[in-house]
C-alpha cells in the first residue's frame, strides 16, 4: 500500500470528466487549487511512485496518491488544452513543419524518461495522450501503460498498448524498452500527417525516411535513443 504524504480526503470533487474511466476535476479544499483526479485499476505501481519523488517536466506532475485493495486514485496536475487527437479530428492532419515541432518536443520529453534513475517507458504514445495547451506547451499523459526496464525480463508480463501505435514486443514478441517508445513516435508521426496510421500513406518527402526508422520491426534498427531521433527531426530542412 502507498500512501502519499498529503491525503487524498484534502480534495473534493466537483466535475467528472470521464465516469467510465475514473477521471474527474477535483479542488483543494484550503487552496481552492484545480487538479484531475484518476482511478485507476490498470498500473504499474513502481512507475507512479517514481515520479512522485521524481516529476519529469511536461508530464503531469502527482501531488497525491493512495493505493488500497489494488486500487490506484492519483491527484495529479490538471492540464487544461486540446489532444493532438483533437486537432486531428478537426483538421485531418498537420503539416509537416508541425509534426516535426511536436516530434521534437516529445523527444525531449522521452529522452528524461528514458534517461533518469530508473529508465520508464511509457508505452502508450498517441495523439490522444498528447495534450497541447493554449499557450502551446505540450504535455505527455496518461502513464497507465508505462512500466520502468528491469535487467531481468526477456518479454513483458502484461501485454498493454494501443493497437496501431504500440511495438510488437509489447503483444508478446520480446520486452518493451526505450525502443518501443521510438516505434510509437513513427506511428504518432504517421498519424499526424495522414490521419491514420496506415505508414503506406506517407508521403515522399524529407519525414518519411526518418518515420520509417522508427517503425522497424527489428527494434536494433530504430533510433537508439530519443535523442538520436530528436537529431535527425533537427536535420529537417521544410
Amino acid at each position: 500500500m502507498f500512501d502519499s504524504k498529503v491525503p487524498i480526503s484534502c480534495y473534493r470533487q466537483i466535475a467528472d470528466l470521464n465516469s467510465e474511466h475514473g477521471i474527474s476535476i477535483v479542488q483543494h479544499i484550503e487552496t481552492g487549487r484545480i487538479y484531475l483526479k484518476k482511478i485507476m485499476q490498470v498500473y504499474n505501481l513502481s512507475v507512479f511512485e517514481y515520479l512522485y519523488f521524481h516529476p519529469v517536466k511536461n508530464i503531469p506532475r502527482i501531488y497525491a496518491m493512495l493505493e488500497e485493495n489494488g486500487t490506484l486514485t492519483v491527484i495529479e496536475e490538471y492540464i487544461s488544452g486540446d489532444t493532438l487527437q483533437d486537432i486531428i479530428n478537426i483538421c485531418g492532419h498537420l503539416s509537416p513543419a508541425d509534426v516535426v515541432r511536436y516530434a521534437t518536443s516529445l523527444c525531449d520529453i522521452l529522452s528524461a524518461l528514458h534517461s533518469g534513475e530508473k529508465i520508464v517507458i511509457h508505452r502508450d504514445i498517441k495523439p490522444s495522450n498528447v495534450m497541447i495547451t493554449e499557450d502551446d506547451r505540450l504535455y505527455l499523459i496518461d502513464l497507465n501503460a508505462a512500466r520502468i526496464m528491469t535487467a531481468d525480463k526477456s518479454r513483458d508480463t502484461k501485454l498493454l498498448g494501443t493497437e496501431g501505435y504500440a511495438a510488437p514486443e509489447q503483444f508478446g514478441f520480446g520486452e518493451s524498452t526505450p525502443l518501443s517508445d521510438i516505434f510509437a513516435m513513427g506511428s504518432l508521426m504517421t498519424a499526424l500527417l495522414t490521419g491514420d496510421t496506415d505508414a503506406a500513406k506517407i508521403p515522399p518527402g524529407k519525414l518519411r525516411p526518418v518515420i520509417e526508422k522508427c517503425l522497424q520491426l527489428n527494434p536494433k534498427d530504430r533510433y537508439p535513443s530519443a535523442a538520436k531521433l530528436k537529431n535527425a527531426l533537427s536535420r529537417i530542412r521544410l
